[in-house]
């Protein structure tokens, strides 16, 4: 009689999701430099229980993701892990193509500009660049987190989305971040206005206090809003009528020409 495998009946459940959605949180919590961080910080950075965390630690410790320093008590992040966010990044033809005219309008309009992609209640930094004219540039650099209810990047990305979209994006944003949930399903009808109105949102010292930002979409051949790109600088450097004047409609400007190279880069 022929032997017949029998496929195992357990298949992923919620749990295991859960457990890696966990660790991954732990993963994202360390900054680009990749600093130390001890069990108390990494609870603190991702609001998860310290027992939690120390288990978490340790399993990723085993597989290679992190390492250990005795001497610190702390962790920090595993060459598997950067070698993937660096070949990520390398092979990231979009962010190559939009990296130098990011330079070049941050110079003409003396403001940082900024490049990112959401991630759970969050917007990762992809590109930053700061006019090598500014005084006292944000204090963003490529690897960043910036709070998504924060930022004009983040609005202006849930401004965007449909109105099925927006809710689905919402609702999860509620279980994964409560505070960030309220702060920003208050900010949406005007996102929502300012998207619809203008194709770009306005913030003022919503990023960093004092400071006065202008942010938008842009849709690639991966699908609409995958990235948004907006910019900033301290408010008596950027006031609000040379925002809407001149900075915004160039930046609706660098979208439109970085959205026609991606198609015909895709088309090639």
């Amino acid at each position: 009689m022929q032997n017949v495998a029998i496929p195992s009946s357990r298949q992923p459940g919620t749990r295991d999701v859960r457990v890696l959605a966990r660790g991954l949180t732990i993963l994202s919590a360390f900054e680009p430099e990749n600093g130390w961080l001890t069990n108390s910080e990494l609870a603190a950075l991702t609001d998860l229980p310290k027992p939690t965390v120390s288990r978490l630690t340790s399993n990723l410790l085993e597989a290679g993701y992190l390492e250990y320093s005795a001497q610190r008590a702390a962790y920090r992040l595993g060459m598997p892990v950067l070698a993937l966010g660096f070949a990520a990044a390398s092979h990231s033809d979009f962010v190559v193509l939009a990296r130098p005219l990011m330079q070049q309008f941050a110079d003409e309009h003396r403001v940082s500009v900024v490049l990112a992609s959401p991630d759970a209640s969050s917007m990762v930094c992809n590109e930053v660049a700061h006019s090598r004219e500014m005084l006292f540039t944000l204090r963003v650099r490529a690897g960043s987190r910036l709070r998504i209810d924060r930022s004009a990047l983040g609005r202006a990305l849930v401004g965007a989305m449909g109105d099925a979209e927006r809710l689905a994006y919402l609702e999860k944003l509620s279980v994964a971040d409560p505070s960030a949930w309220k702060a920003l399903s208050q900010e949406v009808p005007h996102a929502v206005s300012q998207m619809a109105g203008q194709g770009y949102c306005v913030a003022a010292g919503t990023l960093e206090e004092g400071t006065n930002g202008v942010a938008l979409v842009i849709d690639t051949p991966e699908g609409p809003h995958t990235y948004a790109l907006g910019c900033a600088a301290p408010s008596n450097a950027l006031a609000m009528a040379r925002l809407k004047r001149e900075v915004a409609p160039g930046l609706l400007a660098l979208k439109a020409r970085l959205e026609a190279e991606l198609s015909a880069g895709q088309a090639e």
